[in-house]
């Protein structure tokens, strides 16, 4: 798992400690939350330097934390919803939040991707597809899945929820060093400041969770910005699976199911291209759930595309020229497809050929 904060929760925390003017109180906060985790009320005045605990109606800050979770609304009940049946604390939520924002095109320099930022060793070990055509850790269900299983397998390893969390940010290993050699796994004893038996990143990063769940689950702050209704926002079916034949542009989707393409796409973040993977005899797609009737009457799945599509990968002292002989298709096709406006190409550059198929009608009468 990736050692990097995401962003985001370097907003979450000043840099120094600021108190509040009027006095802490455990009565202001609901500490179910951090028996979620399986950490003691007497933890809350460790977080009183939290600036989304302690932030105004007016604070950028908090705002834009709300916006995030409430432009979310397609995919957070689903991930709530799938968190609770698997048995993990649903304020796991705010791991996600934290670590991306709820953006599945967040990605760091690490290379950790998605709303999970899940590493590529990991995702595959999870399960992930990660080709040329699709990556699955965009998905945003199925990376849900995949981090559910790596948390319980955390929880398992570790025999608590928040050793889980850091777990989840240092790497397992790291964890069980530190708890070695601090000779404790107290929450307390770990996020010692002087004695740094975990890295500063995890130490800020399990606090920046514990913040984030306690904001988003205090009725005042989020009447504050009238949002509580985000806090009653349970599960529901915004989403629907629709099995596709491979190949299929996205475009031919998106008419079909009455919408536009830059939306279909918003719920497919892991399509690569603008279309299904050629290599696959079905590939799923995401369609709001409101779609789905219209979908059904409109999109003609026995439809053969006219095209195939191929990702070739540039040779050195190839052109666009020997490419498109090779292929039998034109400079223009090529450029047009890839959105290419001057012939300069590259060694290791990949190019979608598209190819008008020769059996369509064969295929047709299968």
């Amino acid at each position: 798992m990736k050692q990097k904060i995401f962003l985001l929760t370097s907003l979450i925390f000043l840099s120094t400690a600021r108190a509040d003017s009027g006095g802490f109180n455990i009565d202001n906060f609901n500490v179910s939350t951090l028996h979620s985790f399986g950490i003691g009320v007497e933890f809350l005045p460790k977080l009183k330097t939290s600036t989304i605990l302690y932030a105004d109606n007016t604070n950028t800050r908090w705002a834009y934390f709300v916006n995030q979770f409430d432009s979310s609304y397609e995919f957070i009940p689903i991930i709530r919803s799938m968190i609770a049946q698997a048995g993990i604390p649903q304020e796991f939520l705010f791991l996600a939040m934290v670590e991306s924002g709820f953006s599945a095109r967040a990605y760091s320099k690490k290379k950790a991707v998605g709303i999970w930022q899940l590493m590529p060793f990991t995702a595959k070990d999870l399960g992930l597809q990660i080709n040329d055509y699709i990556d699955e850790r965009r998905d945003p269900i199925r990376s849900t899945q995949a981090a559910i299983k790596y948390l319980q397998y955390l929880y398992n390893s570790t025999g608590e929820w928040y050793l889980a969390a850091m777990a989840y940010n240092c790497g397992l290993g790291r964890l069980q060093k530190a708890i070695a050699k601090a000779g404790s796994s107290d929450l307390e004893v770990l996020l010692d400041e002087e004695k740094k038996y975990l890295p500063s990143e995890t130490r800020q990063y399990i606090r920046s969770i514990l913040s984030m769940s306690l904001a988003f689950n205090d009725v005042r702050k989020l009447q504050g910005v009238d949002r509580e209704y985000l806090l009653n926002r349970g599960a529901m079916d915004t989403l629907v699976e629709v099995p596709i034949r491979g190949g299929t542009l996205l475009a031919n989707i998106a008419v079909g199911a009455g919408m536009s393409l830059e939306d279909l796409k918003k719920y497919n973040r892991h399509i690569i291209y603008n279309f299904l993977p050629p290599n696959a005899r079905e590939y799923a797609v995401y369609i709001p759930y409101e779609r789905l009737a219209y979908f059904k009457q409109n999109f003609d799945a026995n439809v053969i595309p006219k095209s195939v599509f191929v990702l070739h990968t540039v040779k050195k002292g190839e052109s666009l020229a020997s490419i498109a002989k090779h292929y039998k298709i034109t400079i223009q096709e090529i450029k047009l497809t890839n959105s290419l406006h001057k012939p300069l190409i590259f060694a290791n550059q990949k190019l979608v050929i598209p190819i008008i198929r020769k059996d369509s009608q064969k295929l047709a009468q299968k």
